[in-house]
């Protein structure tokens, strides 16, 4: 596994689906190798939950952190003669592909994302970003996808088939003794609005905190979530948030913290502008939250079902139909029990276990010399 800054995850989507792929894959008897960035994982540690760790530097910048490290970590799988397959995780890691096939290793790439759309990328960025996402369909053996919308993408705009398998979920187990832990604010359970992921402009953090301005007092607005070379903005959303007292910026959140938010928000809000499949919107609804997204194809994809889209939705950079939709949410008497029909349909669809089979069967496939096919034989669409 390549592409990732490392496990156990503490960081983004990305990490969280490494992390339980391959625990999935140990589990049914599989060897699994990570490759995980120093400074993010510890040297020292070889192995998590029998995964195999395997340190590498990297140039610690925001344009060459990935690169360098999966340029490293390509290098050193290739010149291991025991492996069956190297996966490689995100579009521009997916560049380096071709290592592993020139040493005669198949290879899979899944593309979490468009990166090159990322609004916090400059033009340059951008470009290479842009030439990556076209070849994560074209060098590796199989290009897997975790939308649909992904998948439409590449076999309308590029031309390539692609196998579309999403991520999935775990909720935390069920603990009635759950309690607030100290670290957090005073909050009151189902009492506030909750965002959580990295604080990266694409987020739309900022739509988020302006839209909570118009909603009725009674309700906190919680924001959780990491910097990802993004500092500027990050204290933006500070500065917005420091202007309503219901506002609380309280920076990642891990373990029980985390827990304990995603299962007693009133609300949890993904107003982003760009996805891929979003895993916090996935844990939110498997902890029972009651979700508002942005109309974009990726957020709407897990919301809806049976062809309905059973929650409220806004358009993108809209804070007055935010704003509203959270007020109405928020009265809404229904909300309990819609909540409740997508926290079901999230243990159906997108279960980690069903996930890691399709998966294995991609790799067959691969070491098969089996082409991708305009139908998946994994999951219907």
């Amino acid at each position: 596994m390549i592409g990732l800054r490392g496990i156990p995850a503490s960081y983004g989507g990305v990490e969280r689906a490494v992390e339980e792929l391959s625990s999935h894959l140990v589990a049914g008897g599989h060897e699994v190798t990570v490759y995980a960035r120093r400074g993010y994982s510890d040297k020292g540690v070889r192995s998590v939950g029998g995964v195999r760790i395997v340190t590498l530097p990297h140039v610690p910048t925001k344009h060459l952190e990935a690169i360098t490290h999966t340029f490293l970590a390509v290098i050193h799988a290739g010149l291991r003669r025991n492996l069956d397959i190297v996966h490689i995780h995100a579009t521009g890691p997916a560049l380096f592909s071709f290592v592993p096939r020139v040493l005669g290793i198949p290879v899979v790439a899944t593309v979490q994302g468009l990166d090159w759309r990322r609004e916090k990328w400059g033009k340059v960025a951008r470009g290479v970003l842009w030439v990556a996402a076209r070849a994560a369909g074209r060098l590796p053996n199989r290009t897997i996808v975790v939308s649909r919308e992904l998948k439409r993408f590449y076999q309308e705009e590029v031309g390539l088939e692609t196998v579309y398998i999403p991520n999935g979920v775990t909720a935390a187990p069920t603990s009635p003794s759950l309690r607030r832990p100290s670290e957090l604010p005073p909050l009151t359970a189902g009492g506030y609005v909750l965002f959580l992921g990295r604080i990266v402009p694409e987020k739309h953090v900022h739509t988020l905190v302006s839209a909570f301005a118009s909603v009725p007092a009674g309700s906190d607005l919680v924001i959780a979530g990491p910097s990802s070379h993004s500092d500027d903005y990050v204290r933006r959303v500070q500065e917005l948030a420091d202007r309503d007292s219901r506002v609380h910026v309280v920076g990642p959140q891990y373990g029980v913290a985390k827990t304990w938010l995603l299962r007693n928000a009133a609300v949890f809000v993904q107003p982003s502008s760009i996805e891929g499949l979003p895993i916090a919107l996935l844990e939110a609804m498997a902890e029972g939250a009651y979700p508002i997204v942005s109309n974009i194809p990726e957020n709407i994809e897990p919301v809806t079902v049976e062809g309905q889209t059973l929650c409220r939705s806004v358009p993108v950079d809209d804070p007055a139909s935010l704003g509203r939709a959270i007020g109405a949410a928020l009265l809404d008497p229904e909300r309990p029990q819609i909540a409740e029909a997508l926290r079901a349909n999230v243990a159906l669809v997108y279960d980690w276990a069903q996930i890691c089979d399709e998966t294995v069967e991609v790799y067959r496939d691969v070491m098969r010399g089996r082409s991708a096919r305009p139908t998946d034989p994994y999951r219907p669409l």
